[in-house]
């Protein structure tokens, strides 16, 4: 047994990590559970994409009955905001508006008061938007009255009620908008804390698994446990490297049909998702040797809380730190080179466009240093354990046992 561990028993045989990595793939694909949280993730990316304009609510419109004596007053006013649009309606008298009022044909009437005055009528209640529009051409209107009757033209009393607007000159017109980096960021961090413990969790209960059911020790007679443990790794990094780009696309593919401008007036955000997708891969690989390391420490389902939890931490604190690195600054640079939380954060400086090309090709020489720590780490935890079946092990009885 020992020397299926220490290499092939069939050194002929060649490529024996494929074959398990297209088993885990297979399985993965059968399994219905995997199948839906992808099309769950899948709408939710999408979902969140159109929200923003959902939310926005789009042009308030309403209609307003008014006798000819007060329809000359609700007169759109050059330079007026375009958020809610009123529809006058003339009518004979006070009568007849209020009951268009009651009957629900109109929204509110303008109705001449008492001693000249104007007010504004509903049934139970006038929305905010439109007392506000209504507020302000009445006091347009009146004001006009007032200074045509002072002797000012009418050009005049126009340009005085409403001066133009002073222009606008933008210093960095490409400058991405620090909510939306911010959005955006979040997005890439979550699906980065996402899919990697999805998966790794993967991995680490395939290996309990066979474990448990000494499936493993047919396993091994065959094909050598560092091939095993590749196969794992790279059948599940398809799946999820899969995944990303789907869920990636969707989003980017809301985006251009939701808001088309935002990403017209946003060109660094396609080249930050690239960037993203490429640093998902070489940090799943850093990270998903732990996850098999991890499972393999374990003895059955119910310990593998316990042996994953490291791996969990190193995944999670990165996460919740990237939260201090919102804004440009010594932090988030810091944090863009840590092999950990980079993924999380270069893809978002990226975005944010200031950084060189050399920097993100940088921090992945980085990781890929790291991620060759981990594997002879993970690879040696992985093969004293995985044979070790009756007790769960502890990190340091993992690292020393013989296998």
């Amino acid at each position: 047994m020992s020397a299926s561990v220490d290499g092939p028993v069939d050194r002929s045989v060649r490529r024996q990590w494929w074959l398990v990595a297209d088993r885990e793939v297979r399985e993965r694909l059968r399994d219905k559970g995997f199948v839906f949280s992808t099309v769950l993730l899948l709408v939710i990316v999408v979902v969140a994409a159109f929200l923003p304009g959902l939310l926005s609510g789009g042009t308030d419109r309403y209609d307003v009955a008014a006798t000819s004596a007060t329809a000359p007053l609700l007169e759109q006013r050059p330079g007026e905001a375009g958020d809610v649009q009123v529809s006058v309606r003339t009518v004979a008298d006070a009568a007849a508006a209020e009951s268009a009022v009651r009957a629900g044909d109109v929204d509110a009437a303008v109705l001449p008061a008492a001693g000249g005055a104007v007010e504004v009528v509903g049934d139970r209640n006038v929305p905010g938007g439109l007392t506000q529009v209504l507020t302000a051409r009445v006091l347009a209107a009146e004001s006009l009255a007032l200074l045509g009757a002072a002797g000012l033209d009418a050009a005049t009393a126009e340009r005085a009620l409403a001066p133009p607007p002073p222009a606008q000159r933008l210093l960095a017109p490409d400058a991405v908008d620090p909510l939306t980096t911010q959005l955006l960021g979040l997005a890439f961090s979550i699906l980065f804390l996402q899919i990697v413990i999805i998966f790794g969790y993967s991995i680490a209960q395939s290996v309990v698994q066979e474990k448990q059911t000494r499936v493993v020790e047919l396993l091994v007679t065959t094909v050598p446990v560092r091939q095993l443990l590749v196969g794992k790794i790279v059948g599940n990094g398809l799946l999820a490297l899969g995944q990303i780009v789907v869920l990636v696309a969707a989003g980017l593919g809301g985006l251009a049909v939701a808001d088309p401008e935002l990403l017209r007036g946003l060109p660094s955000v396609p080249s930050a998702a690239v960037w993203f997708v490429v640093f998902f891969v070489v940090g799943f690989a850093m990270l998903s040797c732990l996850w098999a390391a991890a499972g393999a420490m374990a003895n059955r389902l119910e310990d593998l809380q316990s042996t994953a939890t490291p791996v969990q931490m190193l995944v999670m604190l990165p996460f919740f730190a990237t939260f201090a690195a919102n804004d440009p600054g010594t932090l988030q640079s810091v944090l863009s080179y840590v092999p950990l939380s980079s993924p999380m954060v270069m893809p978002k400086r990226v975005l944010q466009g200031d950084v060189g090309w050399a920097e993100p090709l940088l921090a992945l020489a980085v990781i890929a240093a790291t991620a060759a720590v981990f594997v002879a780490v993970a690879r040696r935890l992985y093969e004293n354990s995985l044979l070790q079946t009756g007790r769960s092990l502890s990190l340091r009885s993992a690292w020393r046992r013989a296998a």
